[in-house]
């Protein structure tokens, strides 16, 4: 999904806001105002017809006949009707028959009107034909409406009243139909169409559309920067805390928020949230590193994966396990002090720890001077004999480089002895639900510590499984088959003195 930034999206949302109020005050104040005045303007032309029109009607036994004086005087007084122009008015009698001189001083006059403008006056009598002799056209108002239809009446107005007849919609122009009826309304003598003109009130609403449009675009262009501004002050703070969260993913705790996020508002509490976040990752990465100091690393990556933190029940396992122990440690012990006890050891662990990770054992404990370290448990070793015979033999060397510098340092150097056996073992957590210990137990793992018991400073002693894996690329000698402790046979031994220079070469 494409992204869209925030503060285009508030920008977006403020603009929108603006044009629709801005659409709705132009619809309050232009449009429905400038139909409200159309509508004034028809109530005025009718209400001047309706009330100055039957005074030059005389109604006859014969038919209907207009008095040509007061219709005279209609039109020449409707001046000071405010807000009407008469266009045209067409008058017939009931007879069809219009007079035309008076016709025309009626809609020639009505320009005076004062609001509205009648442009022509269409008459048609009861049986609905225009009389086109008493019909009139003010040439000059249709001028302006429409010039070729003005030409055309000047060439042949009876062809121009035949199209503005028929009622084809003029810009500028409102056609207005009024039916004329004997007194007391019982008897329709006939229709007038007074088309009224609307160019003034059309040019206002023009001009206020206008001053609208660029008062709209002023203040969209003023509510974008505005809105793009306010934006960018609510979404930097947002963008620097996903930024400082790209940093904590990447594994750097030591990131806090940045001071643009700490405001006092919503951003604000969650910048601060973020700062106790990233202390609480430094802190669980602290512990975890702590864990890893008195745990192997895959140990400690298990329990801090596992929900449950009693989930790590017995599972049966093949495993090869190492042990080694330091020779003669108590007689070096009682010459050493504590610290300088401590001291050899750790050194000499040191390098220990070292060879275990580098070929993917885990050191499961330190017991006193001697160590268990064990492949196959928790993650699983796909050739777990050979890494830890490899890997006892890198220990001795080593250790043996370690002692040659202590010496010429005049410090107190020590030997290992190292037992290796491989079988099926019970891995999963010792002890109980307050003081748990992942570990592995089984025969396979008492035997390789009665394997380390035999072994002299320097040797490395395995089990004959062990050795049926590595033969082809390790050099061993036999030993003579030793009575164990909880072995009903004696055990056959062997010793690995080096890797075959093949083997060397091709790993």
């Amino acid at each position: 999904m494409r992204r869209f930034p925030l503060r285009l999206k508030i920008a977006g949302f403020a603009a929108g806001l603006i044009l629709l109020a801005t659409v709705l005050v132009a619809l309050f104040t232009v449009i429905l105002p400038w139909r409200a005045k159309l509508k004034a303007q028809e109530r005025l032309a009718s209400q001047l017809v309706k009330t100055a029109l039957p005074l030059g009607i005389d109604l006859r036994a014969d038919g209907a006949y207009f008095d040509p004086a007061r219709v005279h005087a209609l039109v020449a007084n409707s001046s000071r009707v405010q807000g009407v122009e008469i266009v045209y008015a067409l008058i017939w009698d009931d007879k069809g028959n219009l007079d035309p001189a008076r016709v025309h001083a009626l809609v020639a006059n009505s320009s005076r009107v004062q609001g509205v403008e009648i442009v022509y006056a269409l008459i048609w009598d009861d049986k609905g034909n225009l009389d086109s002799a008493a019909s009139s056209v003010n040439t000059k108002l249709l001028q302006k409406a429409s010039e070729p239809l003005a030409q055309l009446y000047l060439r042949d107005p009876a062809r121009a009243l035949q199209i503005l007849a028929i009622g084809r919609r003029q810009s500028g122009i409102r056609r207005l139909p009024i039916k004329l009826a004997a007194e007391g309304g019982h008897s329709i003598i006939g229709r007038l169409d007074l088309g009224l003109s609307t160019m003034a009130i059309d040019s206002e609403l023009r001009r206020s559309l206008i001053r609208d449009a660029f008062v709209l675009v002023g203040t969209l262009f003023f509510a974008v920067l505005s809105a793009l501004s306010i934006a960018r002050r609510i979404a930097q703070p947002l963008t620097d805390l996903s930024a400082a969260m790209g940093r904590v993913r990447e594994g750097d705790f030591e990131i806090t928020a940045a001071p643009s996020t700490r405001t006092n508002d919503e951003i604000g509490d969650l910048a601060r949230s973020f700062d106790e976040m990233a202390q609480g990752l430094k802190e669980r990465e602290r512990l975890r590193g702590t864990l890893g100091r008195y745990v192997s690393g895959d140990i400690a990556e298990r329990i801090l994966s596992e929900d449950d933190d009693l989930s790590l029940r017995g599972e049966v396992r093949h495993v090869a396990v190492l042990f080694l122990d330091v020779r003669g440690f108590t007689t070096i012990s009682e010459k050493l002090t504590p610290t300088e006890v401590v001291a050899l050891l750790n050194e000499y662990f040191d390098v220990v720890v070292d060879r275990v990770a580098a070929h993917g054992g885990t050191v499961n404990k330190f017991i006193g001077d001697a160590a268990m370290c064990i492949w196959g448990a928790p993650k699983h070793a796909a050739r777990s004999e050979r890494s830890a015979v490899l890997c006892a033999l890198e220990i001795q060397a080593r250790a043996k480089q370690l002692s040659a510098e202590r010496t010429r340092r005049g410090l107190t150097t020590v030997g290992f002895g190292i037992g290796i056996n491989a079988g099926e073992a019970v891995a999963g957590n010792l002890g109980a639900a307050k003081r748990l210990e992942y570990t592995v137990i089984g025969d396979a793992v008492n035997l390789a510590q009665r394997l380390e018991s035999q072994a002299r400073a320097g040797e490395v002693l395995v089990s004959q499984p062990v050795y049926e894996k590595v033969a082809v690329e390790v050099e061993a000698s036999p030993r003579d088959p030793v009575k164990l402790k909880g072995k009903s046979k004696p055990v056959p031994l062997w010793e690995i003195r080096r890797v075959k220079v093949a083997a060397t070469e091709a790993a």
